[in-house]
């Protein structure tokens, strides 16, 4: 998943940092951590102060904290917090909409769609338990999270794939952000925002890409992730859901606050609180149903008579019950398409499988809710009472029975009422199955809004042999140089340098080696910590820059440059610079900012026309420390050897 998200996420790789929270005793994973922070000078490791497993919520507290710290030693100033699940495959856009909208916004919630994979007769079956999300999820986050929205209702956290500004951890002063003693913390937090004020803005935006039959779909800036796919996993994550929701969270009282909520609000609270028992109607109508469909067959009393008022109450529930399918087949053909749209909302017509699984597996969820808080309760009179021994003990197992698989002494104290919190068990993606969620050129193109469906797909068709799509891109006119420089550049995560930058580096180079650079088409721009950046052109090899790192026996960073800027450099007197160098460049020279830090003060300061200290100050940069040095090595020893129990 990090290494995922590093190499897809379309964001500069020095403004943005990823926080693992692991427990003390689970080496294997910290190993895992260790090495990837090895490779990436972003990836940190955070060990919890606690034994695991814990809650989400504290390990994410906890790694909010260090955090805080993090900063304090880094001398760095971070906007947003991002929270995801192991599990989660991030999209590549989330970041720069979640940078874009959370100066706008205080939290954000983007969707969150299972991975389903493409329904058939023959994989039907298998994966019907995973479709049942998929049928939640695409209805509750395409419809009802937008509806929530605009109307100023209470929008709900998914517990993955939100973000919080900077105001609301300092407002918290960086401390138990989410309720540990919650089973569903990402609710309870949001529902507290909510009750401020504050409410999560729901992130609903698409993205064009080129499918190989040439065809254009929708793509959702979205988290995607593989959800249980057996019945037992999906009722334990399902009751969960339902206790910590309708019993913990929120209730009827909430519809009569005298808190400073709307109406709106107040009716989603009442949709929320009611849902414990909704679940548990359609299993006691699926009899009513049955017992209407053998009437027609057997002799059998009519559990309706035609011509009274439950005779046509019942066709009010079935036209009601086939407007909910068309809504939830609505929303299934946008997310997903028009074949799983069939399978989830018309196989068989008028009696769909996975709609009836579903309500299934919901009511077993309700049922064991409703138990769990029934013993819980009767556990606390006893314990209030003084009575303890084997009652208590049988009260005990059974609520741990109920939610099998909590193994935390965390829990949460409801009077007292002590509650288990279980964490449900995920499958994660292989690297084949991540490929189809990388970015293409083709799909940067379409969603820079550079060229259109049908022209890239004139071009792919038009492509002669041995010639790079944007080779032919070129040749036909359809993008510029630069357009092209810059879709490579964010495919690639190679960062292209507009000219009137460019000029701006204080970059000269020596004539016994301007022969050989020009021959390979490459230009050195600068060393940060053992590791190289080199300018290239579109026509620079691969083997010439296989060749220079070879020669200068360390790493290169890769930065896109025009081919007049190229040539500037190669083959000017003046080094190729023809505007005084960037004030930036000083603290470039300290270490105290990054190259690529240096790169991007100079592109926002072109861009927006402010100075660079607004710029840096903007950006985070607010330290005086050489922050990927020694500061940084300090901060990152801080986080990472936090011994358990302090």
């Amino acid at each position: 998943m990090v290494s995922n998200i590093i190499e897809t996420v379309d964001y500069p790789a020095s403004m943005y940092h990823i926080f693992v929270g692991v427990y003390p005793n689970d080496p294997d994973t910290m190993n895992v951590v260790n090495e990837l922070g090895k490779s990436f000078p972003n990836v940190h490791t955070v060990v919890d102060c606690m034994e695991g497993p814990t809650t989400k919520a504290q390990n994410v507290n906890n790694v909010i904290g260090q955090i805080s710290r993090f900063e304090a030693l880094a001398g760095i100033s971070f906007a947003a917090l991002i929270v995801h699940d192991s599990e989660d495959v991030v999209h590549a856009y989330e970041f720069l909409a979640a940078n874009y909208l959370i100066e706008r916004y205080d939290a954000l919630q983007f969707p969150v769609f299972p991975i389903l994979e493409m329904p058939g007769f023959g994989n039907f079956f298998r994966q019907l338990t995973t479709a049942t999300y998929a049928d939640e999820f695409a209805e509750n986050h395409y419809i009802t999270m937008v509806d929530r929205r605009n109307i100023s209702a209470f929008v709900p956290c998914a517990g993955t794939g939100f973000a919080l500004s900077r105001s609301i951890l300092e407002a918290e002063n960086w401390k138990d952000i989410l309720p540990s003693d919650s089973l569903t913390e990402d609710y309870l937090m949001s529902l507290s925002l909510y009750k401020k004020g504050i409410q999560l803005h729901y992130v609903l935006d698409k993205l064009p890409r080129l499918q190989r039959d040439g065809r254009v779909r929708n793509d959702f800036i979205a988290t995607r992730a593989l959800f249980p796919n057996r019945f037992k996993a999906a009722v334990r994550q399902k009751t969960r859901w339902t206790y910590g929701i309708t019993m913990q969270s929120i209730g009827i009282r909430d519809v009569f606050t005298k808190e400073h909520v709307p109406l709106s609000g107040r009716y989603s609270f009442y949709k929320d609180a009611k849902s414990k028992l909704v679940n548990l109607v359609p299993v006691l109508g699926y009899a009513a149903s049955i017992y209407c469909l053998l009437s027609v067959f057997l002799n059998l009393e009519p559990m309706y008579l035609n011509g009274t008022a439950a005779y046509y109450m019942s066709w009010v529930v079935f036209g009601l019950m086939v407007l909910r399918q068309t809504v939830r087949a609505y929303a299934l053909y946008h997310v997903y398409g028009a074949r799983t749209m069939f399978f989830g909302c018309l196989f068989p017509p008028l009696f769909p499988i996975r709609m009836i699984y579903g309500n299934v597996i919901n009511f077993t969820a309700a049922v064991r809710a409703f138990r769990m808080r029934l013993q819980s309760r009767k556990k606390a009179k006893m314990a209030a009472s003084g009575s303890k021994g084997r009652t208590d003990a049988k009260s005990s197992a059974q609520e741990k029975a109920l939610l099998s698989g909590a193994k935390s002494a965390v829990s949460r104290r409801i009077g007292k009422i002590r509650v288990a919190w279980a964490k449900t068990d995920h499958e994660f993606l292989t690297i084949n199955q991540l490929r189809p969620y990388r970015r293409t050129l083709g799909d940067t193109l379409l969603a820079q809004s550079t060229v259109t469906a049908e022209e890239l797909d004139g071009a792919l068709k038009g492509i002669k042999e041995g010639e790079h799509l944007g080779d032919a891109l070129l040749r036909m006119g359809l993008v510029s140089e630069e357009e092209l420089m810059l879709a490579l550049g964010r495919v690639q995560h190679i960062m292209y340098v507009p000219d009137a930058v460019a000029a701006r580096l204080d970059i000269r180079i020596d004539e016994d080696r301007r022969e050989r650079l020009q021959r390979l088409r490459i230009v050195p721009l600068g060393m940060e910590y053992g590791k190289c950046f080199i300018g290239l052109s579109n026509t620079t090899k691969q083997e010439h820059i296989d060749e220079y790192r070879e020669e200068c026996g360390c790493p290169t960073e890769n930065v896109y440059l025009s081919e007049a800027q190229m040539d500037a450099w190669l083959s000017g007197e003046d080094g190729g610079r023809r505007e005084e160098p960037f004030e930036s460049m000083a603290l470039y020279e300290k270490g105290q900012i990054l190259f690529e830090q240096l790169l991007l003060i100079g592109i926002y300061a072109e861009i927006l026309k402010r100075s660079e200290p607004e710029i840096r100050e903007h950006m985070g940069l607010v330290g005086s420390g050489e922050i990927y040095s020694r500061a940084q090595k300090q901060a990152e020893d801080a986080i990472s050897q936090t011994p358990a129990g302090s």
